[in-house]
């Protein structure tokens, strides 16, 4: 934000150097001396001197003045643009009058100044008119006219420079104002303590072509280990063994739920367990296209009687996952989830699977959510590293209570690669050792006991 401003503040001093038209100056300077006339004092006359170089100034931008000046000089300028021209400024305590002239044109400004180096001394003692040579005042040339080939406007370093100070004051405060009213979520610790629920992991920001780990290459990639590690910390629960259905939730849209109900899924599966992975969000279903199962029916029509769950169960390319999509979008989504035949789905699907997962809607915009929660054996929270609002955080967690969850614990998902840590005392294990992770474990949080002809899908 700081670079764009910098960029942009410069980018734009550059576009007024180079739209200014550029101006010259030359400069001449006079020393003004009265002479000392009869019956004065030296103190007497450079006091007159004093006095008389203020109007001096004035009067070298007089009509008159301007008028002879310009003709003498040879520059065919209007006295108007003349006297625009000329700047003259008196100092009373050194004498000096400095007179500027500004032109567009170098030799225009040299000419002007001087011809007034040359003719102003007599202007002026034609003007006052003493009668007596001796008493008229002099002005002598102590310098100049100059002449400078560089222009005095656009002053090109002074524009790039207040450009960059510009850029940089703007940039900071835009990052502070920024700072200031982002109230999103950085922290694991922040995470805790503004939702009140644990932390069950981790999950670092991957590619697109990562979310949806089906292939080899896909669940190597760091963030599908992130999710074998959710799966074994769920294994070392004291109530592992109950959690049969489990609902993956958010608070808003583009928490990525989504991804993580899918890649938990996926790594539950690889460990050898049947797993239904459920789409839930009847409004707007997104997961037959994300996987592009090319399945048109769904839960929408098992709950509204018009198809059985055995007949719309998808097997997915990975071995022991199965999906099983929203189906149809429907506007009585509350309506079908909270019905008696959602309760019985779930229950028929525990009968055939050994994981259920619910991929939900976000629990704050739609009600859908808090019901498959209140049904589910438990729920995660998927909270967005740098998007998840404190306030909706602690909103979900009093709606999860209020309808009586067994609320986990929370995800925290899209953490930067270097911010990606693991915290002391928490499990990462190797797929294949630990819980839900192997069926050879001492208390599998699984059992299977049903005969394989019951899905033959497969």
């Amino acid at each position: 934000m700081v670079l764009l401003s910098v960029l942009l503040c410069t980018g734009i001093a550059a576009a007024v150097t180079a739209a200014t038209v550029p101006v010259y100056q030359s400069t001449v300077r006079f020393y003004v001396f009265a002479p000392t006339a009869t019956g004065q004092t030296a103190l007497q006359a450079d006091e007159l001197a004093r006095l008389r170089i203020v109007g001096y100034a004035s009067l070298l931008t007089s009509e008159s003045i301007v008028e002879q000046i310009g003709k003498a000089s040879g520059v065919d300028e209007s006295v108007e643009d003349l006297q625009d021209m000329i700047r003259a400024n008196g100092d009373a305590e050194t004498l000096i009058l400095t007179v500027d002239v500004r032109a567009t044109d170098q030799e225009d400004a040299s000419a002007i100044a001087s011809s007034i180096a040359t003719n102003f001394n007599r202007l002026v003692n034609d003007l006052e008119d003493s009668g007596s040579p001796d008493a008229d005042t002099r002005l002598n040339v102590v310098a100049g006219p100059t002449s400078d080939d560089n222009p005095v406007s656009p002053r090109e370093t002074l524009n790039y420079g207040l450009g960059l100070l510009i850029g940089l004051a703007l940039g900071v405060g835009l990052v502070i104002l920024r700072a200031r009213g982002d109230e999103a979520v950085y922290s694991a610790d922040e995470l805790e303590a503004v939702s009140g629920l644990k932390l069950l992991g981790t999950v670092p920001a991957v590619q697109q072509a990562e979310r949806t780990p089906i292939s080899a290459a896909a669940r190597r990639s760091i963030h599908f280990e992130a999710l074998r590690n959710l799966r074994t910390t769920l294994h070392f629960r004291s109530d592992s063994e109950a959690l049969r259905t489990i609902a993956v939730t958010s608070t808003s849209v583009g928490d990525g739920a989504s991804t993580v109900a899918f890649s938990l899924a996926a790594a539950c599966a690889e460990a050898g367990h049947r797993t239904l992975l459920v789409e839930t969000d009847l409004r707007d279903p997104q997961l037959s296209r994300m996987l592009e199962t090319g399945e048109e029916r769904g839960l929408s029509d098992v709950l509204g009687g018009d198809a059985d769950l055995r007949g719309v169960v998808t097997p997915s390319a990975q071995d022991g996952l199965w999906l099983l999509t929203a189906g149809s979008a429907s506007e009585r989504a509350p309506e079908l989830l909270g019905s008696a035949e959602m309760k019985l789905a779930l229950d028929e699907a525990k009968d055939l699977f050994d994981i259920v997962i619910l991929d939900t809607a976000p629990l704050l915009p739609f009600a859908d959510s808090r019901t498959i929660c209140a049904l589910a054996d438990g729920v995660i929270t998927v909270a967005r590293y740098g998007r998840s609002n404190p306030a909706a955080l602690k909103a979900a967690a009093e709606t999860l209570h209020l309808v009586d969850a067994t609320v986990l614990g929370v995800v925290f998902n899209a953490v930067p690669a270097g911010r990606h840590v693991v915290r002391p005392g928490r499990s990462a294990s190797s797929p294949g050792r630990h819980g839900i992770d192997s069926r050879n474990a001492a208390e599998p949080a699984l059992q299977d006991d049903r005969p394989d002809h019951q899905l033959d899908r497969r």
